[in-house]
């Protein structure tokens, strides 16, 4: 009978194999009872991440937007050859490569003569790489 009260007292997990308990037990002796002050710190950093967001421009996130673009264009021409070649597929790779282009007509006037050539080059480079990949 005593073996049997030990089997049900046995911890019930959510079935992730989380031990909440040990969990918290470790962090509190690896933050040496800095728990708080770890919290403080983090919420902190979640304000100034905050800030630091609602700076960003629209111009800044459609560029960004351009840049991850580029890079799915090229994993999409199966570029480098060798490392993406599982990824290529031409009707994603030249949607990339048009919607680049598509932002690139709706920053025309919001950026500098230089940002214009940088991008301008990126988009010429694009279209390069996607004729030579798929003609």
């Amino acid at each position: 009978m005593v073996k049997e009260d030990k089997k049900k007292k046995k911890k019930i997990t959510k079935g992730d194999g989380e031990d909440k308990e040990l969990k918290d037990k470790f962090v509190k002796e690896s933050l040496g009872g800095k728990e708080e002050e770890t919290k403080e710190s983090e919420e902190e950093m979640i304000k100034k991440l905050q800030e630091e967001i609602d700076k960003l421009t629209t111009k800044d996130i459609i560029t960004q937007m351009m840049m991850s673009l580029s890079s799915l264009a090229y994993k999409k021409m199966g570029i480098p050859a060798g490392v993406n070649d599982k990824y290529k597929d031409k009707q994603q790779a030249k949607l990339a490569v048009d919607g680049f282009d598509a932002l690139l007509k709706v920053l025309m006037d919001e950026i500098s003569a230089g940002e214009k050539e940088n991008l301008k080059s990126s988009l010429s480079n694009l279209q390069i790489n996607f004729v030579r990949t798929f003609s």
